[in-house]
């Protein structure tokens, strides 16, 4: 069974989706690769059509050459959980895994399918860590007690952070878990002050319940499928220092490795590195 990746974007043109684009073209990956795209410029759209992307889309303005969503104020983060559900449910055919991942930040150095393939195991989920706790972690526990107040905050404020930009695991298990975070959005602020929006938290709500706590691998960052750079990555290491529960990551050759120096299949927030940030976008551009 062939497995799927998909991203969402808006107001994107294409020379900002490219790295995300062109990596996943070049990692070996040989499923369905699908976009949802809001407001996207045709420009844009051809090229992926190009590609043989499939495109996800809502609406079409005809005067300004645009696809469009007709509303006019939406949290994509939130509202791509209930897309994502709504258009695969009735997706045709048979999929073993979808890999759900951020767009503007994320780049694919190998084929995420195999990583799943000889680490999920039974699990039916796949999360990856960012190696900190929330307690520790100053953006993560204000959005947490931002989105669902004190209460659930103090619930899991000693819990380690997993990120809701790189989520995979089996296509019917996926599908309900995105149904669920986006209901789990509907009773939080759909913009949080201080930025984002309350997916993440949802996220981590959900995992820390059954029966998700028992059917998700919680991999860790030395694993090697996702580098989460915002809380790894060398620009904030001071500012973390021992609070990091992992080693944290190094680049390799224009790579971005474990500490033992192991490719990452996935690397999520590549831009916030500076010094790795024009690397990369040169490699993948």
């Amino acid at each position: 069974m062939k497995d799927i990746v998909i991203g969402a974007i808006t107001n994107y043109t294409f020379d900002k989706i490219s790295p995300w684009v062109n990596s996943l073209d070049r990692c070996g990956f040989d499923g369905i690769k699908i976009l949802l795209c809001y407001n996207i410029d045709y420009n844009t759209v051809n090229e992926l059509n190009k590609r043989n992307y499939v495109i996800f889309a809502f609406g079409k303005d005809e005067t300004n050459k645009k696809l469009v969503y007709n509303k006019e104020y939406f949290s994509i983060v939130v509202e791509r959980f209930y897309h994502m559900w709504h258009f695969l449910k009735s997706y045709p055919g048979e999929y073993r895994y979808i890999i759900s991942t951020d767009v503007k930040d994320v780049i694919f150095q190998t084929n995420p399918s195999l990583w799943l393939e000889n680490n999920i195991k039974d699990k039916k989920i796949n999360v990856a860590c960012e190696s900190i706790c929330y307690k520790d972690e100053e953006w993560g526990s204000h959005n947490l007690f931002k989105s669902f107040g004190p209460v659930i905050h103090d619930y899991c404020k000693n819990n380690l952070i997993y990120n809701a930009g790189t989520l995979a695991g089996s296509f019917n298990t996926m599908l309900d878990f995105f149904l669920n975070v986006y209901m789990v959005c509907q009773g939080a602020p759909s913009f949080i002050e201080g930025g984002g929006g309350p997916d993440q938290a949802a996220v981590n709500i959900l995992l820390n319940m059954q029966p998700y706590k028992n059917i998700t691998k919680f991999t860790m960052s030395e694993e090697g499928y996702a580098a989460q750079l915002g809380t790894t990555g060398p620009q904030v290491k001071n500012r973390f220092g021992a609070k990091l529960v992992e080693k944290s990551p190094i680049l390799i050759n224009n790579m971005v490795c474990t500490s033992d120096g192991k490719p990452f299949s996935i690397v999520h927030q590549y831009d916030r590195v500076p010094q790795w940030k024009e690397i990369i976008e040169k490699n993948y551009a």
